[in-house]
């Protein structure tokens, strides 16, 4: 399976580490990381709280980009087309500076 879901955006760190339980990977825009931007304290806090929920956290930093990837290492990880796909999507939304929202209720 390929196929992305619609980037939905997840504010705080204890639901990030919430949705890598549940095999979904994360795609921060560095951007959203606070007003410093601060990479390594918003690693350091989102790894606290996978600890907590025993979460064993991957995270791949992509400069280039000005984005993270983190991903439950004790899951498969996702194919580099679901990457692609989803690093696109984010590009996508950032190119139109168009705000990503909340996850859709189904």
């Amino acid at each position: 399976m390929n196929d992305v879901a619609e980037p939905y955006m997840v504010h705080h760190p204890r639901e990030m580490a919430g949705q890598l339980i549940n095999g979904n990977w994360i795609v921060a825009r560095w951007e959203h990381l606070g007003e410093d931007e601060d990479l390594d304290h918003w690693t350091a806090v989102l790894r606290e709280y996978c600890e907590e929920l025993d979460v064993d956290p991957y995270v791949i930093n992509i400069p280039r980009k000005s984005l993270t990837i983190v991903f439950n290492g004790a899951l498969p990880a996702p194919t580099f087309e679901q990457l692609e796909n989803s690093i696109a999507a984010i590009e996508y939304h950032r190119f139109l500076e168009r705000e990503i929202g909340p996850r859709p209720l189904n």
